[in-house]
């Protein structure tokens, strides 16, 4: 990559003028017309703007964010128009327009995802303020005769930039292998694309703009569209995960930590293939340690059947050395078989609770309370309609943090196809 461009003040007024080059925009908003089942998968999302905060409290914020998750059915339309969206501590967005549609034409099966987004002004500080206009991105994963396809496209209409004295400034729009940065203010990005394609599927991503913000160390990603489509769906629609720990709250701050490690089902399950991420060692605290933390998924699709099973497990916890928990596993298994749906906890298991030495017993209750340590629920169980879900070990402390941390998370559901 060669190195950013870097719009040294003192000489700007030269690039006053300067006329930007500017790629097609996509013309018009397709819906994917009246609802049918289709044999694919469709999943569609995006979003206009996403901040990461940096010094910003907060974190980060999402504006114009929608998705269509895990659906067979051509015709679905979701939209997300927002007239001024806040960026916390940086500026506004205006006018974002968030579509997302899937499609079934003249033997062309797509889903789509469209962002557009009107202004975007950021960084009103003594520095000055920049100002991004018209950006779009688009990205279609699609099928038709002559098998799967991913494209993508992204367009900004100007960048300009007002310093404290005089009229704005129009400047050149950063390329993918040369940044634009104004100094003390921001360094500006082109998007990324990703396509992928093959001959069970396709993938499309994209997002027309980063800007690293330079006084707060934050980071916005401008205009995202992500759109997959797979074949296969013979059975049933999956859904489901596993995560071998997961924080669920924290009411002091101290522990912080979502599921990990963590592994989806997608939609059309993973063709019989174990789908799997695994963890040696690690903390969610200082004083909170696992080891050997493993999740996986399975899902196989036949005709008008389904099957798969969700898995997570962790070989050792120690609490602050004091409770020692070994063997924890939460699994569910599903299957479908038309409007039949079966749902099992086989191989959900505890080995030991160990506290001070001490190996504890459950009561028939299922759960354990140690006074003053944690209250521990095994084999946490919730049922749906399409599926099942699964906690190995629910674990709530009772040192005053008011924490809840979960061990072995499993869960799967099979949707119908129509």
């Amino acid at each position: 990559m060669k190195p950013p461009r870097t719009l040294v003040m003192a000489v700007v007024p030269a690039l006053v003028g300067l006329t930007l080059a500017s790629a097609p925009t996509y013309a018009g908003t397709h819906h994917g017309g009246q609802s049918r089942s289709t044999s694919f998968a469709f999943k569609s999302s995006g979003y206009g703007t996403h901040l990461n905060g940096g010094q910003l409290p907060g974190g980060s914020s999402t504006s114009g964010w929608r998705a269509i998750g895990c659906t067979n059915q051509a015709g679905r339309d979701r939209t997300n128009d927002v007239g001024t969206a806040t960026l916390p501590g940086l500026g506004t967005a205006s006018d974002i327009k968030t579509h997302l549609w899937t499609s079934a034409r003249n033997g062309v099966v797509a889903a789509h995802s469209l962002h557009r987004i009107g202004r975007i002004d950021l960084v009103q500080t003594g520095l000055g303020s920049l100002a991004l206009t018209a950006i779009t991105s688009r990205a279609t994963a699609s099928h038709d005769a002559s098998g799967f396809h991913a494209a993508t496209t992204t367009h900004v209409g100007g960048l300009s930039f007002t310093p404290p004295i005089g009229p704005a400034e129009s400047f050149p729009l950063p390329t993918p292998d040369q940044p634009l940065t104004i100094p003390g203010v921001a360094t500006i990005y082109a998007g990324q694309h990703t396509t992928r394609q093959s001959a069970t599927g396709s993938l499309a991503d994209a997002y027309a703009l980063r800007i690293d913000v330079i006084p707060t160390g934050s980071r916005l990603k401008v205009a995202h569209s992500h759109a997959e489509l797979n074949s296969g769906m013979t059975g049933g629609l999956f859904g489901g995960h596993a995560a071998a720990t997961h924080v669920v709250s924290a009411l002091d701050g101290t522990l912080e930590s979502g599921p990990n490690p963590l592994t989806h089902m997608p939609c059309q399950g993973t063709n019989g293939k174990l789908k799997k991420k695994s963890l040696a060692n690690g903390s969610l605290a200082d004083q909170l340690l696992f080891q050997n933390a493993n999740s996986s998924e399975r899902g196989n699709q036949g005709t008008d059947s389904a099957h798969g099973m969700s898995r997570a497990s962790v070989g050792r916890v120690s609490l602050g050395g004091q409770v020692v928990i070994k063997g924890v596993v939460g699994k569910v298994s599903v299957t479908r078989h038309g409007k039949k749906v079966t749902k099992s906890t086989t191989g959900t298991q505890l080995g030991t609770v160990t506290v001070a030495g001490q190996k504890q017993t459950f009561p028939k209750t299922g759960v354990l309370e140690i006074p003053g340590v944690a209250k521990f629920e095994r084999s946490v169980v919730t049922r749906t309609h399409n599926g099942i879900a699964v906690i190995g070990l629910r674990v709530t402390l009772l040192d005053g943090t008011g924490a809840v941390v979960d061990f072995g998370e499993a869960s799967l559901k099979i949707g119908r196809l129509s």
